[in-house]
């Protein structure tokens, strides 16, 4: 079995019962359906890294995936294939996700469309709870500070956007 994304042909395998479970979970989080089912496969000190930010901590991601429905009007998974190549106690995904913002123009429900296609991993601990979640959009690693000036640079804006979006987006997502 194979799969295309923005980087090219990947192979890849069928999920696990327990990864299907986690993935179908997680996606919840990406089609605008924030729960307590989604975020008990995280582990408390986990982190959350994709371009935009860097969430340290549980109530932290929380607070990304519980502020997309402020932003997105829909999301709909258009694919997702786990990779074959993933290494031991981690799952990758090759995820296309479709996007349509909320429009800022009053009476208009829906705004700008957009299509990404991202390289998904999930790193587990020990006792299968994500330790760690990077989304890597294109297929493109994200930027850190082990890539000089500039990725310090990227890593204190990306910490920075996710406290500012914790401090104004409940971590409970009943209250969203």
């Amino acid at each position: 079995m194979a799969t295309t994304s923005s980087a090219g042909t990947h192979a890849t395998r069928t999920a696990s019962t327990t990864e299907k479970q986690l993935i179908d979970d997680i996606l919840q989080l990406y089609q605008l359906n924030p729960s307590e089912q989604a975020y008990r496969h995280y582990a408390p000190t986990a982190i959350f890294h994709d371009p935009i930010s860097i969430a340290e901590g549980l109530d932290s991601i929380k607070s990304q995936f519980n502020g997309m429905p402020k932003l997105f009007a829909e999301s709909t998974t258009q694919k997702c294939d786990v990779l074959a190549d993933s290494p031991p106690n981690t799952i990758a995904l090759n995820l296309t996700q479709h996007y349509v913002f909320k429009s800022p123009i009053p009476f208009k429900s829906k705004g700008a469309e957009k299509t990404v296609n991202s390289k998904v991993t999930f790193h587990l601990n020990g006792e299968g709870l994500i330790e760690r979640h990077d989304e890597e959009w294109d297929h493109q690693g994200n930027k850190s500070e082990e890539d000089g000036f500039v990725g310090k640079v990227m890593e204190a804006r990306k910490k920075t956007d996710a406290k500012i979006v914790q401090r104004t987006v409940p971590s409970d997502p009943a209250k969203v």
